[in-house]
């Protein structure tokens, strides 16, 4: 049976650009390769219009089209894909998944190009699923656990009752069947377009999925469970070799929620990418700060770190703790800072304001606390409501959301410049006022500050000025 993967073009709508390789897409190609007769095609990486998608799957001609559905932003490139696969091929089969149909899959399934919705992970299902549909048993994919379809008219949904943590064995990415040169160069091209720091190539690796707590905003446990899911180590150190030896890529940036969680597992991997002598730069995308202390930095640093991110999200301790339901204490965030700096470690911290519940004096009050800690750079975004969370459920239960809100309307506020939450104390103006004000104000005062935001961002003192002006007329939406 002939199956397409298809990613679609994220530029379609005027949304956010973004060129990095799906990381579903490696996993995907590691389950079906050697079973059935796949194919990758990618309108985002390729810059594909919707002629010439819809004009490669007509030169493919598949039985199955699975897209691969990542942020709800995307809805509509996701769905236009969907429409197109019909329109070029009408007894297709469309099989939607990832994280927009794991949390929205009444609403996806909803769309009559849309057969069948998969929610949650690939690993020892998504081959099982196609086998189905190969031999067009239908009686068991209509009990096939974590889908969603149509029978007769009616929305039929099927959940999930166990979750990529409880896979006895994660799978190995599998690159064969990719250009992982031109995912490269365009990753780079992507991040430096953001105005962050680049050195050569860089690969983006997902060592483990998920994160065992519970932070209002955060879907991660509808997607992934309460679990952390762990590749082997071996098997990441393999794919590091693969980016490093292979495709001669000079940064690893890893992307899991939660790196640090089996300490001693991290510790392997940092010692053995120190033996191995790679001689590579490390980020992290994010950490927890409970995670760190002196040892394991300073052996990251050896590995080859150089930039860590961290979230702290609130400054004020009722917020983080009675709101957020964060298990930090601000109090070990300056020793942690300390360290990084004598170690030479970049720090990036993530601050979260516009909660309901949040006072403004709240807001203010952690704002001075992010100023007060010194980190590198602070980046602060508006909490902004997403599906099967339970930000989503205060903001409906404090009515603190448009009347007539939906998150797929042209109106929603997606991307954390911007807010969808009112409450008596804030308005989204408001919050994007202050988040760009503040942000300029905490970052660039003095003359060490606005250099190390330079190290953090990869730009000149002179384009950051640009950087800085373009951010205040846009009042917060440039950066």
């Amino acid at each position: 049976m002939k199956v397409a993967l298809v990613v679609a073009n994220y530029a379609w709508f005027g949304k956010r650009p973004w060129k990095g390789m799906t990381t579903s897409v490696p996993i995907i190609t590691a389950v079906l390769k050697n079973k059935f007769e796949l194919a990758i095609i990618d309108a985002n990486v390729n810059e594909y219009s919707q002629e010439t998608l819809k004009r490669k799957l007509e030169e493919y001609s598949p039985q199955v089209v699975m897209v691969t559905a990542l942020s709800v932003e995307y809805f509509k490139a996701y769905h236009t894909v969907a429409r197109l696969s019909k329109e070029a091929l009408p007894k297709v089969q469309v099989i939607m998944g990832g994280v927009y149909p794991t949390v929205c899959p009444e609403d996806v399934i909803g769309d009559e190009n849309v057969d069948i919705v998969m929610m949650g992970h690939a690993e020892g299902r998504l081959d099982l699923l196609l086998s189905y549909l190969e031999k067009s048993d239908y009686g068991s994919i209509e009990c096939f656990e974590g889908i969603a379809y149509r029978k007769e008219g009616e929305k039929r949904v099927i959940p999930l009752s166990h979750y990529i943590g409880d896979v006895p064995r994660m799978v190995k990415p599998d690159y064969s069947l990719i250009d992982v040169d031109k995912y490269l160069d365009a990753e780079r091209k992507s991040i430096a377009n953001q105005n962050m720091e680049v050195k050569g190539r860089s690969a983006s690796i997902i060592s483990s999925y998920g994160c065992p707590y519970n932070c209002l905003f955060c879907a991660t446990r509808t997607i992934s469970g309460r679990k952390v899911a762990y590749r082997p180590a071996d098997d990441v150190l393999e794919e590091i070799d693969f980016f490093v030896r292979e495709k001669q890529a000079e940064a690893i940036i890893f992307i899991d929620d939660c790196i640090l969680a089996d300490k001693e597992r991290a510790k392997y991997l940092f010692q053995e990418i120190i033996k191995r002598k790679y001689h590579i730069e490390i980020q992290i995308t994010t950490v927890a700060a409970w995670h760190l202390d002196r040892e394991i930095l300073q052996l990251m640093k050896e590995a080859g770190l150089s930039k860590l991110g961290i979230s702290v999200e609130s400054g004020n301790e009722r917020v983080l703790h009675k709101i957020i339901h964060k298990p930090l204490r601000l109090e070990i965030l300056p020793d942690i800072v300390s360290i990084c700096r004598e170690l030479d470690i970049l720090m990036r911290a993530n601050f979260v304001i516009g909660f309901p519940g949040e006072t403004w004096d709240d807001i203010r009050d952690s704002l001075r606390a992010a100023e007060a800690l010194d980190f590198d750079l602070v980046d602060i975004h508006i909490a902004t409501v997403l599906p099967k969370t339970d930000l989503y459920e205060l903001a409906i239960k404090t009515h603190s959301l448009p009347e007539g809100f939906s998150f797929f309307s042209d109106d929603v506020n997606f991307g954390f410049g911007k807010g969808n939450i009112t409450t008596d104390e804030f308005t989204p103006a408001e919050l994007m006022v202050i988040r760009a004000y503040e942000w300029d104000r905490i970052n660039f005062s003095t003359s060490e500050k606005r250099m190390r935001a330079c190290r953090v961002m990869g730009i000149t003192e002179e384009e950051l000025q640009e950087h800085r002006r373009q951010t205040r007329r846009h009042c917060g939406m440039y950066f």
